[in-house]
C-alpha cells in the first residue's frame, strides 16, 4: 500500500499541529479524487497517509509550512 508523508515545521507546538492536520487533510482529499480507500495515522510530527486503488499515481512527499 502506497504511502504520502506530511511532515510539520518547526513552529510552535499548537501550529504544528493545526498546520500538520491541514496538510494532511489537503493531501488525503487530494488522494481521494483518485483512490478507493485513504487511512491518515498522525504520528509525533507527522502524519502518514496510505491510500490504495486502481491506477492511483504517487503523489511526492510534502514538508507543512
Amino acid at each position: 500500500m502506497p504511502v504520502v508523508t506530511v511532515r510539520a515545521s518547526s513552529k510552535q507546538s499548537s501550529e504544528r499541529f493545526d498546520t500538520l492536520v491541514r496538510k494532511a487533510t489537503e493531501k488525503a482529499s487530494d488522494l481521494l479524487e483518485q483512490s478507493d480507500r485513504v487511512l491518515v495515522v498522525y504520528e509525533k510530527g507527522c502524519a502518514s497517509i496510505y491510500y490504495e486503488g486502481d491506477g492511483v499515481r504517487p503523489l511526492p512527499a510534502t514538508r507543512a509550512s
